[in-house]
């Protein structure tokens, strides 16, 4: 089996810590390193916009900016990549912060081992794939969602638009028939008609409205078209069979 190979970038503003680093890598069995080193902040943040880079070490104090001000900066600019911090004092203080930051683990200079940059190596980038899969799955989850109700937005505009279409295809199907229709419902069937059409253009225009939207509770992201329209339940129902007018004889 080949040797698993590896892009590290070292920032940080000490050459000799860096070469430090570089040697402790070397000594890693099983491993083939690609080693990239950066001296300030600017020129690391201007080596991780390149892609280049599979896991990075960030000293705690670089100059001006700390370790973490730099990562939130890499960050913002949409790069996630697995770090691990490095500070010249052991600092629980230091840890605690790191790690809330997102750190994938914390190691003292003086204090580092082949064994134990293999160990940091292999769980932050473990942890990165880990990151990476539950991403993933929770947007195919969301994805899978979003489709879900919006079939179920088209089946509630479905529903909304059949009592108004019903509506006007019976008072033209009269019409086709040629039934008999009395002065006095004419006026009463043309209103309910343009009711019915007034309606079903506003359940057009609500879909059209994409801020007109109603969350889900079961997922924040996930959001359905709010097409419930007060205006739509209202609309006349076709008359019964004993309001019709008599058909020509």
């Amino acid at each position: 089996m080949g040797k698993r190979k590896l892009t590290i970038l070292v920032i940080d503003d000490s050459p000799a810590d860096v070469e430090i680093v570089r040697r402790l890598l070397q000594q890693i069995d099983g491993w083939e390193i690609h080693f990239l080193a950066s001296y300030d902040s600017k020129e690391g943040r201007a080596e991780v916009a390149k892609g280049k880079a599979d896991l990075i070490f960030l000293d705690y104090m670089l100059g001006s900016e700390t370790g973490l001000e730099v990562l939130n900066a890499v960050e913002e600019e949409g790069c996630f990549l697995p770090v691990i911090m490095l500070t010249g004092h052991g600092s629980e203080e230091i840890a605690v912060e790191a790690m809330k930051a997102g750190v994938s683990d914390y190691l003292v200079k003086g204090r580092i081992t082949p064994e134990s940059l293999r160990l940091a190596i292999s769980n932050a980038l473990q942890k990165s794939k880990m990151q990476r899969e539950i991403e993933e799955q929770r947007k195919a989850l969301l994805d899978a969602e979003r489709q879900r109700v919006m079939m179920e937005s088209v089946g509630a505009a479905c529903h909304h638009f059949a009592q108004p279409l019903t509506t006007m295809l019976n008072y033209l199907q009269m019409l086709a028939k040629g039934e008999r229709i009395e002065e006095s419902q004419k006026s009463p069937m043309f209103e309910q008609c343009l009711k019915a059409a007034q309606n079903m253009k506003v359940i057009l225009n609500k879909f059209q409205e994409v801020g007109e939207y109603r969350t889900r509770p079961y997922l924040a992201d996930t959001k359905i078209l709010d097409i419930g329209l007060e205006s739509t339940s209202g609309t006349p129902e076709t008359p019964k069979d004993k309001n019709r007018p008599q058909q020509r004889k």
